[in-house]
């Protein structure tokens, strides 16, 4: 894909996530769809598809599936607890599956109504399971969210980080400390009523013990309110 390339490359060295010593590389496409409705006044259901094409975009690599339930909180917080299905298969390793229950708060740092900027954050705690391996890994997963809309437009910029940080080490996962920092830059673009797409660049960045991972993604996510 020499068109991806020319693109991900500098959009990787502009957000800053690659790093100066040996890496490896891999082109991948992200898509997900993210279903919401309201249970309660204030209760959300959340169910969230992820499918990842890994090896060069040479096959679906890794499937999550994610329900989750919401608590809506005054100003703008909220309380979200859920569960996570994971099948990873990259080349040249042996498929597994992971389970993951989690809890994670949201909140809004800034809401500009004149420039309609807004910048938001979630702290998510994970709680891994692997079905091949004894432990229980813990997780922490920090994001932070700044977007904003075109001048006249209904289009909105959109940037965000997050970074993984390993709590314990566990038989299947010897990693402490930072696993993982993704950082996004692209676009939000409401289509129709409810319903928004993401599409932009996604750069992963995987620490490991030998060469680190860099990975550059198309990222397409899409959002459903019913």
């Amino acid at each position: 894909m020499p068109l991806f390339r020319y693109i991900a490359v500098p959009l990787a060295i502009v957000v800053g996530t690659v790093p100066a010593h040996a890496s490896e590389h891999d082109e991948q496409i992200w898509t997900s769809m993210t279903g919401t409705t309201t249970l309660f006044d204030n209760v959300d259901a959340t169910l969230e598809l992820h499918g990842r094409y890994t090896d060069e975009v040479s096959r679906l690599g890794q499937v999550l599936i994610r329900p989750s339930l919401t608590l809506r909180l005054p100003r703008g917080w909220s309380a979200t607890a859920g569960y996570v299905y994971v099948h990873t298969r990259f080349a040249r390793t042996v498929a597994n599956e992971e389970h993951r229950v989690w809890e994670q708060v949201a909140y809004i740092f800034k809401q500009d109504r004149a420039t309609g900027l807004s910048i938001s954050g979630r702290t998510r705690i994970e709680q891994r399971f692997r079905s091949d391996s004894e432990g229980v890994g813990w997780r922490l997963r920090q994001q932070l969210r700044a977007q904003v809309p075109l001048p006249g437009r209904a289009l909105r910029v959109v940037v965000w980080n997050e970074t993984f940080v390993g709590l314990n080490t566990t038989q299947w996962d010897r990693h402490k400390g930072i696993d993982q920092v993704r950082t996004f830059i692209g676009a939000s673009l409401p289509v129709a009523e409810g319903i928004t797409i993401e599409p932009g660049y996604l750069n992963q960045t995987v620490f490991r013990i030998g060469p680190d991972r860099v990975n550059h993604i198309l990222a397409t996510n899409v959002f459903v309110r019913f």
